[in-house]
């Protein structure tokens, strides 16, 4: 990590020495502005002045006023926080990480961290909680499917390196790698309970230790504990539920992560209030084990309360004034290095940049596609013209709960539409309406877009949407069908029998478009796949090997 110049260094020295240990304890917390009306949080930075700050991906009056109101009420200047592992949709949106692993393109990952780094710091956001590192081997992990960049170690680290040196270019924005020590192996979700990791150490160290080890070498500003336990590295191999997840263990924040892999950066923890940490630990105790364990920033707060739960640590003397200094010091070298000591002002994004992160965003996502099964149905698809009549099916989440986390396929029908098709868009018809448009249409384009987190603990198409495959619809006319997924790449696994497969992988505008010049034939399908398809080969001794 970059050496502080001189100074960067008095400033950070100036206000350590001057912060109280009260001030130094609230500069370990970052809670997210939503918890509170803007009235309240003047109250409580007056007694609590935490060092940083999550914001949302809200509309830009929201976010612009609620940044503006943070530093406004900021002794010291705040980190604003945010989660925007794609971009963001008031900037630039971009593939997902699966994506950009299919699309393998370490040159334009850099620029895209530049853009990113620019767009976010032109909002007045200094820290993104971004990139994943995770390795994706088990394709029913809901919480790695998209989000991980490839099942290679390798192709993963050519990736999230020139990414990461891109963001941090200039120091405009600190990148995050998540989630330590990684997860994928098995197939919970954090969210939800503690993951486990359960390789061995050996095994770790060729595939997620590899990963660690270059992220940290290429000098990444802060590092996301995930509330996975690694029972191997614990010596809890035999029993993996004791191991504790690495938010709250010692041996894995401060053995593993600072002394062997010599990170000596910002350790943020995942979100307190997901289960895979809730579960394990009293909610006095939460805050305070994980500082205690060797954490830096404790993420989502309750302000008031776990101030108070870090303070009475303090006075009892299980947290020391000398371990809360260490952090408040690597929080506000963090803050130097982002050149908070000069420079809070918005830097001001021309057309011209903007046009030329959209360019990056359209040659990732057209780089992306992936063509991993192919028939006649694709000669079929490229005699399409005017007058041709399609019908469109979306397979997707239909639930209040999750509706928001699915992006309408309008774009491909537009598209089709523009070429003087005749379109049809069905979401999540029955088989027998299938059976019978089957028939009546020259080309179905059945699209899959189910994502992680949309069935909660799962993400697999079979079990919601069973009813649009009874009698195999497309079997006697494989040549009018062409399936897409723009989500999990792992479909081919559901349906195994499917007589071709095109990977989109996310469902945002110019993955829409790409797909539909794949399906007809006006552009190539370019895209590698990123992961191993379970049905080649068992997902776990594919990437590690039987040792």
């Amino acid at each position: 990590m970059k050496t502080l110049s001189k100074k960067q260094d008095i400033w950070v020295e100036k206000h350590l020495n001057a912060m109280t240990l009260e001030e130094k304890v609230a500069h370990l917390l970052c809670p997210s502005w939503d918890f509170h009306p803007k009235e309240e949080w003047k109250k409580i930075f007056d007694e609590i002045p935490c060092g940083s700050m999550f914001v949302a991906d809200w509309d830009a009056d929201k976010l612009a006023g609620a940044i503006e109101s943070v530093q406004a009420i900021s002794k010291i200047p705040c980190c604003i926080a945010a989660d925007f592992e794609n971009g963001w949709k008031r900037g630039t949106l971009y593939p997902s990480a699966m994506a950009c692993g299919a699309a393998k393109m370490p040159a334009l990952m850099r620029k895209r961290g530049i853009a990113t780094g620019r767009e976010l710091r032109s909002a007045g956001i200094h820290w993104s909680f971004a990139p994943v590192v995770d390795i994706a081997i088990n394709h029913r992990n809901v919480d790695t499917i998209n989000r991980c960049f490839s099942t290679d170690p390798v192709r993963l680290t050519s990736l999230v390196i020139p990414l990461i040196e891109g963001m941090q270019q200039g120091n405009r924005i600190a990148a995050t790698a998540k989630h330590f020590p990684g997860t994928g192996v098995d197939d919970r979700d954090q969210h939800l309970c503690t993951a486990i990791n359960s390789l061995s150490v050996k095994q770790w160290r060729k595939t997620f230790g590899a990963v660690w080890q270059s992220v940290i070498d290429a000098g990444v500003m802060s590092v996301m504990a995930g509330h996975i336990a690694f029972p191997a590295y614990v010596g809890q191999s035999k029993n993996p539920w004791a191991a504790l997840p690495a938010t709250l263990d010692p041996k894995l924040m401060i053995n593993l992560l600072r002394q062997d892999l010599g990170f000596d950066g910002v350790i943020v923890s995942d979100a307190g209030v997901m289960v895979g940490f809730a579960s394990r630990v009293a909610k006095d105790e939460m805050a305070v084990r994980f500082i205690e364990a060797g954490g830096d920033v404790y993420l989502f707060p309750n302000v008031r309360e776990d101030f108070g739960f870090l303070m009475a640590a303090v006075r009892k003397g299980r947290l020391t004034e000398e371990r809360i200094t260490a952090s408040a010091r690597r929080i506000l070298e963090m803050k130097a290095r982002l050149g908070l000591n000069e420079n809070l002002a918005a830097e001001p994004i021309s057309a011209k940049m903007h046009a030329d992160h959209a360019t990056i965003s359209d040659k990732l996502s057209k780089n992306a596609m992936t063509v991993i099964r192919r028939n006649p149905a694709f000669a079929r698809a490229k005699k399409l013209g005017k007058g041709s009549r399609v019908l469109t099916v979306s397979i997707m989440v239909d639930n209040k709960r999750e509706k928001h986390r699915s992006t309408p396929l309008d774009i491909v029908d537009a598209e089709l539409t523009k070429r003087e098709m005749a379109v049809e868009h069905m979401d999540n018809p029955g088989h027998e309406v299938l059976l019978k448009k089957i028939v009546e249409c020259d080309m179905i384009f059945f699209n899959f877009e189910v994502l992680m987190h949309q069935i909660v603990g799962n993400a697999r198409v079979i079990d919601g949407f069973a009813m649009n495959f009874w009698k195999a619809f497309w079997f006697e006319y494989p040549e009018k069908v062409i399936f897409t997924s723009f989500g999990s790449p792992y479909h081919l696994y559901e349906f195994p029998h499917l007589p071709n497969m095109v990977l989109a992988y996310n469902p945002e505008p110019e993955c829409q478009r790409a797909a539909v010049k794949v399906w007809l034939g006006e552009m190539k399908a370019h895209g590698t796949l990123p992961v191993v398809m379970p049905i080649e080969a068992g997902p776990l001794e594919s990437v590690i090997g039987r040792s």
